[in-house]
Order: structure tokens, then C-alpha cells, then sequence
């Protein structure tokens, strides 16, 4: 059988933890996908939620987020990001995707979505306290309590700390938030399943994603055996998996992998039948009610508890959209 270290996502494995405790993901207003977002307090108009993506002009350098309504096919919005900005992490937009924060030459910054781009609002200096040589800002992300968090010094080694700003604090000094988590590697098994083995990537105390792998139950250890990358968080103790081939998916091409810490196992259950297509792309609504899979024959959506059969989406239609990011 195989045994696969799992490499963890930094962005995820430092900050899913900063904030309290909550999900990988900020909290989504759970509006439904062509309809606009707002926030709140502010009345400050984001994104729509729809399936967002990115498109590059290497020619001037530019890049532009489009959305997507699955269930139409229809392109709702468009925004331009900063030059420079890392737009591929949910985490780096605020719930409604008002606000981009992004890090350039060490400087943490934050873009407002004005008329249709994204314009740079807030800029922040990294504070230089906290080991030796230039400290610089790593992993800008949003909490659901509207704060923006990131961390100082970390390394795969060296925990770092965690400050948080006020978005719309411009220049303020940040807040110190105490010691970031250091990373480590835990193991598991599948629960009932003798020959199995998950990885899971940890950092501080909290679990950003895991490698399983095992064999059938009275299958071949070289022709039975399965992989599976869970590499989307749901919450704290639930990942999203995909099957690492066209073979060997015991638990379908998309599983739903579970957590009980205390007992050191995984549930591991079907959200989609096997598929001759490899190595799919998961996308959770919003509600986490929903996934939207990818491959190269279309798009589809399925219940996240397994309970229905994947219905393919008029997405599906559109042709070269762009590099897929999130539902958001």
C-alpha cells in the first residue's frame, strides 16, 4: 500500500486557525447564485455568488475575474484585479467580495471593488519586531468578523505571529494576535478499514487537509488500493476528496471525508460514482450544501451528502471560461 505525505497549502494551514476557529472559508452571505451581495453595515455591493474565474492578458499583464451562474451558463459580473494581486484564495476576499487583500514587495494592501475593478484602498507596513532580518506579511485573510489577518516570520519551522487590521483602517499599526501554529503531520484510519492510512497536515491546532489512502477490504494491496487528495475544507473536521485516478475510487470520484479527532479515524463517504475522468475540480457552494465538479466533460452539481445523482449544468456550454478559482 501506499503512503503519501501530504503537502500542505500554506495560505490555508497558517490562517483557517488565526480567526476563532472558523472555516477556511469566510462566511457567505448564502445568497443565491445572480444575485447581488451586500454588506450589511457598510451597504458596500461585492460580487454576485456564482462560479468565479480568472482570466490573464500576458500581454498587458492584466487580470479579470468573471462569474458565472452554473445553472445558466451566464456571465453575471466581471471585476479587474490590482497588478499583482494573488486572486486563486477565497480567503483573500472579504464574505462578499467587496474587498481584495494581496501582498507586493512585503507590504500588505487591500483593493475595493469600484466600478468594476478592484482599486487599492489600504496599504499596510510589516511590523519588524518579530525576528531577525525584513519581516514581511504572508497569507492576507478575511475572518467573519470583518478583520483582516495574516502572519509575520512564519515558516514551514517557525510558527510566526498573527496580526490582524481594520480593512478600512488605512496604515494603521496592526494588532498583534499572538503565536501562529506550527506545522506537523498526524495520522489516522479510515474507521472499519484495517489497511488504510491518512495523512492529515496540521497546523497548530487546526487540520487543513489529508491524504487517504488504503486498500479494498479483501482486495490486492497494488491493484485494489485507492488514493484520495482532500485538499478542500469544509470545516473543522470535514474535507472534500478527489480521487487521484481513474482507478481505484472505492468511494467514488468525489468523496466526503470526516474526522473524529479523539478516536484518530475517518469517515470516508461518496458525494459522486466513479468517473473515467480523473482528477476533477471540487467546488462548495457557498451553503456547503452543494459541489459543483469539473472535468473535461462539462459541468455538474450533486448534494454533498451523496444523495442525488450529478445533473450536468449549462455552464457546461460555455467554452475556455478561464482558470477556475471557487464557487464564491
Amino acid at each position: 500500500m501506499r503512503r503519501v505525505a501530504f503537502v500542505c497549502v500554506v495560505a490555508l494551514a497558517l490562517l483557517s486557525g488565526c480567526a476563532g476557529g472558523s472555516s477556511a472559508q469566510p462566511a457567505s452571505s448564502g445568497t443565491p447564485a445572480g444575485a447581488d451581495r451586500t454588506t450589511g453595515a457598510a451597504g458596500a455591493a461585492g460580487l454576485p455568488s456564482g462560479i468565479v474565474v480568472v482570466k490573464e492578458d500576458f500581454a498587458t499583464r492584466t487580470k479579470t475575474l468573471l462569474v458565472y451562474d452554473i445553472t445558466t451558463g451566464k456571465l453575471l459580473a466581471s471585476a479587474a484585479a490590482p497588478a499583482g494581486a494573488d486572486v486563486d484564495r477565497r480567503e483573500a476576499f472579504d464574505a462578499t467580495m467587496h474587498r481584495l487583500a494581496y501582498v507586493t514587495d512585503c507590504e500588505m494592501q487591500v483593493a475595493t471593488l469600484t466600478e468594476g475593478a478592484y482599486v487599492p484602498s489600504g496599504r499596510w507596513q510589516p511590523p519588524q519586531a518579530f525576528g531577525a532580518g525584513k519581516q514581511c506579511f504572508g497569507f492576507p485573510t478575511f475572518g467573519e468578523d470583518g478583520r483582516l489577518r495574516a502572519t509575520i516570520g512564519a515558516t514551514a519551522s517557525e510558527p510566526g505571529r498573527v496580526v490582524s487590521v481594520d480593512p478600512v483602517q488605512d496604515g494603521a499599526p496592526p494588532s498583534d494576535e499572538g503565536v501562529g501554529g506550527l506545522r506537523q503531520e498526524k495520522t489516522f484510519r479510515i474507521a472499519g478499514l484495517t489497511e488504510s492510512d491518512v495523512r492529515a497536515d496540521v497546523r497548530g491546532d487546526t487540520i487543513t487537509g489529508l491524504t487517504v489512502t488504503g486498500v479494498k477490504p479483501g482486495g490486492d494491496v497494488v491493484s485494489d488500493d485507492f488514493w484520495y487528495d482532500c485538499d478542500t475544507r469544509l470545516d473543522k473536521t470535514a474535507f472534500l476528496c478527489v480521487s487521484h485516478g481513474s482507478a481505484g475510487q472505492y468511494y467514488g470520484s468525489v468523496a466526503l471525508a470526516t474526522l473524529d479527532v479523539p478516536a484518530g479515524t475517518v469517515t470516508v463517504k461518496q458525494v459522486a460514482p466513479a468517473s473515467k475522468t480523473p482528477r476533477a475540480t471540487v467546488l462548495p457552494a457557498p451553503d456547503h450544501k452543494r459541489v459543483a465538479i469539473h472535468d473535461s466533460t462539462g459541468w455538474y452539481t450533486t448534494s454533498l451528502d451523496g444523495a442525488s445523482t450529478p445533473a450536468r449544468q449549462p455552464l457546461s456550454d460555455q467554452q475556455d471560461i478561464g482558470d477556475i478559482l471557487f464557487w464564491g
